[in-house]
């Protein structure tokens, strides 16, 4: 019997520290897991306020006035700039409560931080007050307020709308959806132009499969997706780069300078895409080390782009 007791003891003693190595890894998993979320969700703070401190400091030393000293404008601008980039950063992970929530609701409060943070990188750009223009866009439309002058501006972005017609194309709009998110959101039964995605982003419209519609799957898809349509937005500090050029054009030509006030270059879907494919590496051979695939994914969901 003491034999006995003295085997169960033993055993007992076994299965505890078994229990406790077991409760260990885990703890370090998950500790590791958590150290490398706060390490990639750093990079992506960064990641906004550094792309936003130079898109508007250099826009403002292109738009500098003779009198005014490009050093003093770019520490100023800088810190402006990088101020937006962090309102662009929190609008971006607002869209994790899309996954966690089940709503896509929160699409219109994300845009909207967004849009702030975006609005004080293109008015420090634009040589202007950070405060004196404020945008929001729904689809190819631009709408935009002059605090300034208190005038309301609608406005066509013509690479935004050449991307929507191109979805339009391959499917049709899912007006339940788009109301309820207040992005442009087209249905197909398969995209064709990539037949492996459930979901495809071009500049601030979707693209999605007809069997998302609801659960799990969905809405991380939706998060995901939304962060890729302000990843077209983020560079649109570059847009006002161009300020002195379409100055002279406005002044040489009175039919641009109308037709100007209702359209608004946004170049910056193009330096998205050079960011994606060029600067990136694109999707098919290097979709996993894809920055902006990882912060879409990362931001939302709390994982990496290719993590189970």
């Amino acid at each position: 019997p003491q034999l006995q007791y003295m085997y169960l003891d033993i055993k007992k003693n076994i299965n505890l520290f078994n229990t406790k190595i077991i409760i260990l890894c885990v703890a370090f998993t998950m500790n590791c897991r958590g150290m490398y979320a706060q390490h990639y969700q750093a990079e992506s703070v960064v990641y906004n306020a550094v792309l936003g401190g130079i898109s508007a400091c250099m826009g403002a030393i292109i738009n500098k006035k003779k009198e005014q000293k490009w050093q003093d404008l770019f520490v100023k601008n800088f810190a402006i700039g990088a101020g937006g980039g962090l309102l662009m950063f929190t609008g971006k992970k607002i869209n994790t409560l899309i996954a966690h929530e089940n709503n896509i609701g929160y699409g219109w409060l994300s845009r909207s931080v967004f849009s702030a943070g975006v609005s004080i990188i293109e008015n420090a750009a634009s040589g202007r007050k950070f405060w004196s223009v404020w945008h929001y866009d729904i689809g190819f439309v631009r709408l935009e307020y002059d605090c300034e002058e208190r005038h309301f501006q609608p406005k066509v972005m013509p690479s935004s709308l050449i991307a929507t017609l191109f979805l339009a194309a391959n499917g049709s709009l899912d007006v339940k959806t788009t109301m309820s998110s207040g992005t442009l959101t087209f249905r197909t039964r398969r995209i064709s132009y990539q037949p492996k995605l459930v979901g495809s982003t071009v500049t601030n419209a979707f693209l999605l499969s007809d069997t998302l519609t609801k659960g799990r799957v969905f809405y991380d898809t939706y998060a995901h997706e939304m962060i890729h349509s302000f990843q077209f937005s983020e560079f649109s500090g570059v847009n006002h780069f161009f300020k002195p050029f379409i100055k002279k054009w406005e002044t040489n030509s009175p039919t641009f300078k109308k037709a100007h006030r209702w359209v608004y270059g946004d170049l910056n879907h193009e330096m998205m895409l050079l960011n994606y494919f060029v600067i990136q590496g694109g999707a098919r051979r290097n979709y996993c080390k894809n920055f902006l695939e990882n912060e879409a994914e990362f931001l939302t969901v709390g994982r990496g782009a290719c993590d189970q």
